[in-house]
């Protein structure tokens, strides 16, 4: 019997080529060149130098190269490969940028899979395209992106095969545990794909699968379990333990601080962080949440769940893989706010929002088939007026703010003048991108004077920096500096802001 041919399919390719041109415009628009200022990025560059290096999987910022138990090893790794090459950030970015479009590529062809339309396909991915926080992550050296790449692989090969007929031998079987369990090592967050395979295999009984699943990523995901272990557990699990991972003296949650993290993350993600995933409007966090962003958000996620559900033969998949992951987020500390986390999903609720839209559309009108550029067309036109993108551009070809430039300016002085130096400052990651062959650390946090000196002495730092980029500084260490004024001795003093690099005389 001849195969039924999908809804628009006569223009797969112009869609196509749309939609790539469409990504390269958006892209080169918005691609920051510069360093992001956040600790992470910082930190899975130096993991990847190290191991580009041949020093392992080590904080190589650090004087002592301690292991590291934090960030799983994926995208270090990843990035190592280009670091082998060139120590270049923007290469790194840019391999981030390719990692996007493939993910978009991704996304068509699973949103043809799941709606039979490629009309949908060429919507959701445009969609995705000038979407301002999947393009923000896309030109970042943080894992987001990737991740998201990996985990649409996973659930691309499952969706190739017909799993009525697979064994656990099947190629498309085996390469979907394979990119599950790359997943998993480039973000924990990975185990939620095991929530959509599990929930898939078992709804259609077939244990063989289900049990070769968990298996899988059991057996893959043990390597850095028993690592973990062997370090004093991986520090997320640590963090997962805490009321306040910036607040360590707050202590272990107890039961009713995770009954508690689990309504502020449930209330905060269904009327801000999912909205704002999809529509880029921005709330305001600093203010209450409004009876109208519950309503909001309550469409946004029936909708969105609806679709999924009228999704013909993966919905259990899919919303096993949206189960899982929520259900996570839900027990995270809730100190953790923005879109971030679910930034390697948007593509999977804007599959279920528009197939939910288009399903509920069709049953108000009572027809079979509706025209989805009627439907979706002016839904279009709205999010590509309201874009952000000229802001995001804006952002990407603004300098450093000035406290930063003068801040790194202090590293490069350290990398051009110095050579194994242990240099303390607020933001050590970021600084050692830029000081070359030295060593960075954060001076203690203590409010004792004493006790903070103690410290730079035990780690035997040679630099401490003045910044004002990190307001701790001016809580601890500088009260120190001050109290003690005979135990440092400025090198460099740069103006607007006041930034100093004082030698530290042990």
């Amino acid at each position: 019997m001849e195969e039924k041919q999908l809804t628009g399919e006569k223009y797969k390719w112009i869609f196509v080529g749309i939609v790539a041109l469409s990504f390269v415009i958006s892209y080169s628009l918005t691609f920051d060149s510069k360093l992001a200022l956040l600790g992470d990025n910082a930190s899975y560059y130096s993991l990847g130098k190290a191991i580009a290096q041949g020093e392992g999987y080590v904080n190589i910022s650090r004087v002592t190269k301690s292991p590291n138990n934090h960030y799983p090893p994926g995208y270090p790794a990843i990035i190592s490969a280009i670091l082998v090459v060139s120590d270049s950030v923007v290469g790194v970015k840019l391999l981030n940028g390719l990692f996007l479009f493939a993910s978009i590529w991704l996304t068509f062809i699973l949103t043809a899979r799941f709606t039979n339309n490629y009309i949908t396909a060429f919507v959701v991915s445009m969609l995705t395209v000038v979407n301002s926080h999947a393009l923000f992550y896309g030109s970042l050296m943080m894992s987001e992106v990737p991740y998201m790449f990996f985990s649409l692989l996973a659930i691309y090969f499952i969706t190739n095969t017909d799993i009525s007929e697979i064994t656990i031998k099947n190629k498309n079987f085996i390469l979907t545990i394979l990119f599950m369990v790359i997943a998993y090592y480039v973000r924990s967050l990975g185990v939620a794909i095991l929530g959509g395979l599990g929930l898939y295999f078992l709804i259609s009984k077939n244990w063989k699968l289900l049990g070769a699943s968990i298996g899988g990523l059991v057996v893959g995901g043990l390597p850095w379990f028993i690592r973990g272990q062997s370090l004093g557990g991986t520090s997320y699990m640590n963090q997962l333990k805490m009321i306040n991972p910036y607040n360590p003296s707050l202590g272990v949650a107890d039961f009713s601080d995770y009954i508690d993290r689990f309504w502020s993350n449930f209330s905060r993600y269904i009327t801000r962080e999912i909205p704002d995933a999809l529509f880029n409007y921005g709330p305001n966090y600093s203010q209450p949440i409004e009876f109208k962003e519950w309503v909001f958000g309550l469409i946004i996620v029936g909708l969105t769940t609806y679709g999924v559900i009228k999704i013909k033969k993966y919905n259990w998949l899919i919303l096993g893989y949206l189960l899982g992951t929520f259900g996570i987020l839900m027990i995270w500390p809730d100190v953790w706010i923005g879109v971030r986390f679910i930034v390697p999903i948007i593509p999977i609720l804007w599959i279920g929002l528009l197939k939910g839209f288009y399903e509920l559309f069709k049953a108000i009108r009572g027809q079979q088939e509706i025209s989805s550029v009627v439907n979706y067309a002016p839904l279009v036109i709205i999010l590509f007026l309201i874009s952000p993108l000229n802001e995001l551009s804006a952002k990407a070809k603004a300098p450093f703010p000035p406290a930063w430039e003068q801040y790194f300016k202090v590293a490069e002085w350290i990398k051009q003048n110095e050579k194994e130096a242990v240099v303390s400052c607020g933001k050590p990651s970021l600084f050692f991108i830029y000081a070359g062959d030295n060593f960075t650390m954060r001076y203690k946090l203590s409010k004792d004077p004493a006790e903070l000196i103690a410290d730079l002495e035990k780690q035997r730092v040679d630099y401490v920096v003045i910044d004002q980029v990190y307001g701790n500084t001016f809580q601890y260490l500088l009260p120190a500096v001050r109290q003690y004024p005979n135990r440092f001795k400025q090198v460099l003093h740069l103006k607007n802001p006041d930034t100093f690099l004082l030698k530290f005389e042990r």
